[in-house]
């Protein structure tokens, strides 16, 4: 199958592990509809090598975004506006995954699953403009409390959130965002008011369960 004009779907990815990289590429290469792009390791790498390229959709594995904020990423994405954009999971558990949607993303891949979900997702990304697996599907609809919690936290909350999560000090945080000490203050208490919470311990159990920082045993 070709793109209505006949020509191949122009692909690429952004996967840190070069092995799940080769394997992707060699699922695709092989293909009479599929033209294999560029890869990369990082985003940033990614931007370098391939900005102002014609690419129709690119899959990026999710573990790349964790510290990212919507801002930079729709400035990443940016480089391509014609593109679409698939997002690698290794789960669906995590509530980025909405969240992600919902910064520009048009579609969801399965990482354990990539061999089989692959190729029907890049089709179906590019000529229906989205692609959700059923797993992800019932995600949404089972998690939509925690979507709508999700909807009133602000990118810069996310920020704080994160940086609270890392045992650092309002004073710390505001010279990493490169804010007051005080707007800090601020967007925390707005954070403990949309999250239902007391304290700051309360706040990081709610940012591990809403997929805003990995969860981690050790």
């Amino acid at each position: 199958m070709s793109n209505y004009l006949g020509a191949r779907i122009r692909v690429a990815f952004v996967e840190s592990d070069v092995i799940f990289r080769t394997g992707l590429r060699a699922l695709l290469e092989p293909r009479s509809d599929f033209e294999w792009v560029g890869e990369a390791q990082s985003l940033s790498d990614f931007r370098a090598r391939y900005t102002g390229v014609g690419i129709q959709v690119i899959m990026i594995d999710a573990d790349l975004l964790q510290d990212l904020d919507q801002v930079y990423i729709n400035f990443w994405m940016s480089a391509w506006p014609n593109a679409k954009f698939l997002l690698l999971v290794p789960n669906f558990k995590s509530a980025m995954v909405p969240l992600f949607l919902k910064w520009g993303f048009h579609g969801v891949v399965n990482k354990w699953n990539m061999h089989e979900e692959a190729v029907t997702a890049f089709r179906q990304v590019l000529f229906q403009n989205s692609y959700l697996h059923p797993n992800t599907k019932r995600m949404l609809d089972a998690e939509r409390r925690t979507i709508r919690t999700l909807e009133r936290i602000t990118a810069r909350e996310i920020d704080v959130i994160r940086g609270i999560c890392q045992e650092k000090t309002c004073r710390e945080i505001a010279h990493d965002l490169q804010i007051s000490p005080r707007t800090v203050e601020t967007h925390k208490m707005r954070i403990i008011e949309k999250l239902d919470v007391r304290n700051t311990a309360a706040i990081i159990v709610h940012a591990v369960r809403l997929g805003l920082i990995p969860y981690r045993t050790s």
